[in-house]
């Protein structure tokens, strides 16, 4: 519905802008036939025409509007009802005003010139909110309104009006003293539109320029900073002092101390329990689709090793680069590691480039699936075959494994080969189909989405249960048979089965051999495999239990979320389309301030075509409810939250991990594109700084 409503409304705003600009063109005529009675009725029609479609759009623009109010709520048309509507709104009354001096005849009024400039002038002023409108919801999309914003554009679209009536008023009165014709008319509009072309062009031009990040500069910025209802930390500011770690934007403590991210790190004395060395490194690879491609691997295989670590470890893992020249570096997805551990360039250090190496050292606090990858440019190195598994064991888990269960963890990745993008599932460590697992065999598959948009993965031949979601157990889980599971990008789920006597197969909605796997008891045999399926719904799944987070417990800090998308935007010295968070790109999106200690809420609005995997570094979120409807099944807690468009999210958590953490779409190209902001902890910096004179380059 949400997608119905939102194309609606775009081809009501370009219906709008096309009616009143040619409307805008007969009201101009009006000035030239006025100066030769009897006016010609031509111009008088089209503009009672034009006028009145117009009307009608706007009517039509409104309805579509508070039909999204109504279903959606009012975080989907605050922007619409605050900013655009008096645009479109007031210009309209001036139009209605100035066509009752026509009738079937010509002019009422003696002053035949003054009426026709009175008519072009509204009509024209219509015009201008049309295209501010239309440029607002495609260009600079206000997402959560202010005064500033609600009174600015307005006051802008009155001057023009005033501007514009005493424009045509002199003109009109040229026009008539001359005896001007249409010709003069027809000369000075293709000169108008030549120079608002040449205007137009290079004023992209100057703004794409314009656009490029400074070579070297902070990740954070003091004028983003949002504190969520709760108290400004006494002395939060922004701190100038190039001296203090080399940071330009930090956030005060109380006592004025400041604690430097470098200084967040994991123990570094101690034997480690599992130690791991991963070294970065190009490869030519054969997908299981029989493509050749040039990957970008961990140890030369793709995924990486599976690194298997339990619960409570000191975990030790060496990065090396060895010719990414770009540079490298290591995220824990969904592992709530130290904030110095957390792998984001130019933020938590600096990225590791060729011939250099990172040591990571951090105690695992918590047990599931989770998954590692670089975060340097991560859109390109992830896509390229920079990730690999962390599995983290409960500490009981031996037990299990001696009784001989099957424990498998599955990617679903995306690749660029000759023949276009092709989606394959891997088997972390071996991809050799099929695979024999004895009938009776306690199964446990891990499947996680390492490609950036939405897969749809299914198991046919056996009922199963979702044993855990982003590494948190799921309570209760029944066994489902036929359903498919929607997994966002970075999102990973745990399915568990017992083997039966006949093949089983996984598989991704598509259905190519290289999207399915298949297991069976002899290595033979093939599975039933039918497409289609209902999709489960994770708020409706397990056994209900209280969340461990009380949503009716009072909040020290709520922040709102609102994505957006910029249908054409300047970013860095490109164009194309940008994703935005309240109405901002980074680096102007907003960050999120807290103390340590806080219980803070999130209410987060998809107002965009696409869906938004939004990953919070360091912190899991407790689901409180979507679209305003609590969870009824077992409590989720995430790491990365599946906001499809039209859904509003309300998730909380506990500010447990002092540190500044990325929090950003996971379909990385649109982190690349803007989608991307900062959760800071109020007594936190930063030493590290992105841009191209730093090599870092944080997605």
């Amino acid at each position: 519905m949400f997608e119905l409503l939102l194309s609606l409304e775009m081809l009501l705003l370009i219906a709008l802008a096309a009616v009143w600009a040619v409307t805008g063109i007969a009201a101009n005529g009006l000035k030239y036939a006025a100066s030769r009675p009897p006016a010609h009725p031509l111009w008088r029609r089209t503009v009672r025409i034009g006028s009145m479609t117009g009307f009608l759009l706007v009517v039509l623009w409104g309805v579509n509007t508070a039909a999204t109010w109504f279903l959606l709520g009012w975080d989907f048309v605050m922007d619409r009802v605050a900013v655009l509507l008096p645009l479109l709104a007031l210009p309209s009354l001036l139009v209605a005003a100035a066509l009752c001096g026509l009738d079937g005849d010509g002019f009422v009024t003696p002053e035949r010139a003054v009426a026709a400039a009175s008519v072009a002038a509204s009509v024209h002023a219509m015009a201008a909110g049309a295209l501010l409108t239309l440029y607002l919801v495609w260009f600079d999309i206000p997402s959560i309104p202010d005064l500033r914003e609600s009174t600015l554009y307005l006051a802008a679209l009155a001057a023009a009006a005033a501007l514009l009536h005493l424009y045509h008023r002199r003109r009109a009165l040229t026009i008539q003293s001359r005896g001007q014709r249409f010709r003069t008319m027809a000369l000075r509009s293709a000169a108008l539109v030549l120079s608002a072309f040449v205007l137009t062009a290079g004023g992209f031009l100057w703004s794409i320029e314009r656009s490029r990040f400074p070579a070297s500069m902070p990740m954070i910025h003091p004028e983003t900073f949002e504190y969520g209802g709760g108290p400004v930390p006494a002395g939060a500011a922004a701190s100038d002092n190039q001296d203090l770690h080399a940071h330009h934007a930090a956030v005060s403590a109380a006592d004025g101390a400041t604690v430097s991210v470098a200084d967040l790190t994991g123990p570094r004395t101690g034997e480690p329990d599992a130690r791991f060395k991963l070294v970065a490194q190009k490869k030519r690879i054969e997908l299981p689709s029989g493509h050749t491609v040039e990957a970008w691997t961990f140890n030369g295989q793709v995924p990486g090793p599976q690194l298997v670590v339990r619960e409570g470890d000191l975990v030790e893992v060496e990065l090396i680069n060895q010719d990414i020249d770009l540079g490298v570096t290591l995220h824990w997805h969904g592992v709530d590691v130290p904030n110095a551990e957390d792998g984001v360039p130019g933020l938590t250090q600096n990225a590791v480039m060729p011939g250099e190496s990172h040591t990571y050292r951090f105690i695992v606090n918590e047990t599931g699936t989770h998954w590692y990858h670089s975060h340097q440019t991560s859109s390109i190195q992830v896509a390229k075959g920079l990730f690999g598994a962390f599995i983290i064991l409960s500490r009981d888990h031996r037990e299990e494994a001696d009784r001989g269960a099957a424990d498998i963890t599955v990617f679903s990745h995306d690749w660029e080969t000759p023949d276009g993008t092709r989606t394959v599932l891997h088997v972390s460590g071996d991809d050799q189909q099929p695979r024999t697992i004895k009938t009776g065999t306690e199964v446990r598959l891990r499947l996680v989405n390492s490609a950036s948009f939405t897969k749809l993965f299914s198991l046919h031949g056996t009922p199963f249960r979702v044993a855990a979601i982003d590494g948190w157990d799921i309570g209760g889980p029944e066994p489902v048979t036929g359903m498919r599971l929607k997994i966002a990008g970075g999102g990973r789920y745990d399915v568990t089965f017992t083997m039966p006597d006949h093949p089983v197969a996984l598989a991704l909605d598509g259905g190519r051999p290289e999207q399915v796997i298949k297991f069976s008891g002899d290595g033979h045999g093939t599975a039933d495999i039918r497409p289609g399926g209902p999709v489960l719904d994770l708020l409706e799944y397990g056994a209900y239990a209280p969340a461990p987070i009380d949503a009716s417990a009072a909040f020290d800090r709520e922040f709102r979320m609102v994505l957006d998308q910029i249908y054409l935007g300047v970013y860095n010295g490109g164009s194309n389309t940008l994703w935005a968070i309240n109405g901002e790109v980074f680096p102007h999106t907003p960050t999120f301030v807290v103390s340590e200690g806080d219980r803070v809420k999130m209410r987060i609005v998809n107002r965009s075509y696409s869906d938004h995997p939004m990953h919070l570094h360091g912190h899991h979120m407790v689901v409180l409810s979507r679209n305003g409807e609590p969870y009824k099944g077992s409590p989720l807690v995430l790491d990365t939250l599946p906001v499809e468009p039209g859904e509003t999210w309300e998730v909380a958590w506990i500010a447990d991990n002092p540190g500044i953490w990325m929090d950003h779409c996971h379909i990385l190209e649109h982190a690349a594109w803007g989608m991307s902001m900062h959760l800071a902890y109020a007594n936190v910096a930063t030493p590290y700084r992105v841009g191209e004179a730093t090599g870092n380059h944080p997605e």
